[in-house]
């Protein structure tokens, strides 16, 4: 691969009651000799070329990258911030994935010590994060992110949901809201769905999207909860979604699928991020790793997905108007028919 150095960015924090505070670990830098650049470029082209979900523009975004690494083009990108940012920059002017980029970590991603702890799940409740009545009876839950789903993860989703139970319509709130697991929002769709195929013979599970790679091969499922504990909202009463420009990934996944299937909620802000496909992630230096949409979405209802486009709502309103918007639906649907 070619003589590797690295170069020590110095990150230096002055410290306030300087005896017990402690400087981070400084940031490091991976320095690129020309073969070593050329090794990156070409095997994320190799790796794109045979693993992303879109093989015919994937093949035209390697192609360009090898073309531009013959011409010159990265021959100032010396180091793995540099080069990340800049082949991040060529890929998305040729093809706006958001699961697919060169991505620069600074630190080494072959000592495991030198890796961050992750996330601590439950610090926000897994993203749960309110519950209230608005009046009317009317329930307004806000998520902040879908996180992976465990026992923890699940117990909190029951009690989560259970809250809006009773409640005559509702309201939840998806606007920035993202994460990654699509499982979780499978989990808290069981409680806002039934099988409405038939009157008679009701599944206790729905079957609502799978992830599939290129070449049509299902890689995961995502399915309601069967008797999953706690009150349900249930499958009728008035459910409105609000999104906006940032709601992205899972998000994505729970507002379109309750939207296609039976137009069980109404989406009420702007587009959603567009983002229905997910990355594999594979090293290919000490600090740079290949990120490669390998899967996308498909929607057991459309046999589509909402990548590149978002959900589009069913009330295009401004995001910041809409919760207002969404109050003054729910209370006109609970007004008596005359």
């Amino acid at each position: 691969m070619g003589r590797t150095r690295w170069i020590t960015v110095a990150v230096l924090m002055c410290l306030s009651n300087g005896a017990g505070a402690q400087a981070p670990m400084p940031a490091l830098d991976e320095a690129l000799d020309a073969p070593t650049r050329a090794h990156v470029v070409n095997e994320y082209a190799r790796r794109l070329t045979a693993q992303h979900v879109d093989p015919g523009r994937a093949k035209a975004v390697a192609d360009n990258l090898r073309q531009r690494l013959n011409n010159g083009e990265y021959n100032d990108q010396t180091t793995a911030r540099l080069l990340a940012a800049r082949v991040s920059r060529d890929v998305a002017a040729m093809h706006a994935d958001r699961q697919t980029y060169l991505e620069y970590v600074p630190y080494d991603l072959g000592d495991e010590r030198q890796r961050p702890p992750p996330p601590v799940q439950s610090a926000d409740n897994f993203g749960l994060r309110k519950f209230e009545t608005l009046g009317d009876n009317i329930g307004y839950l806000h998520i902040s992110r879908f996180a992976p789903v465990d026992r923890v993860s699940a117990n909190a989703a029951a009690r989560f949901m259970s809250q809006a139970g009773d409640c005559a319509a509702l309201i939840i709130d998806l606007r920035d809201a993202g994460g990654d697991s699509e499982a979780m929002a499978a989990l808290l769709s069981s409680y806002l769905l039934v099988d409405r195929r038939s009157y008679i013979f009701k599944d206790k599970q729905i079957h609502l999207h799978d992830q599939v790679d290129r070449e049509g091969k299902v890689m995961a499922e995502y399915w309601t909860t069967a008797d999953a504990p706690g009150r349900h909202f249930g499958g009728y009463k008035p459910l409105y979604l609000l999104v906006n420009e940032r709601t992205s990934s899972a998000a994505e996944a729970f507002a379109y699928d309750l939207q296609q299937y039976y137009q069980r909620a109404v989406i009420v802000g702007v587009p959603t991020m567009g983002d229905a496909r997910v990355a594999a992630k594979q090293r290919v230096s000490r600090q740079l790793q290949t990120v490669i949409a390998a899967t996308q979405a498909v929607n057991l209802s459309t046999r589509g997905n909402w990548e590149g486009t978002g959900v589009q709502p069913n009330r295009v309103v401004a995001a910041a108007d809409a919760l207002n918007a969404a109050i003054a639906m729910a209370q006109a649907s609970l007004k008596p028919k005359r």
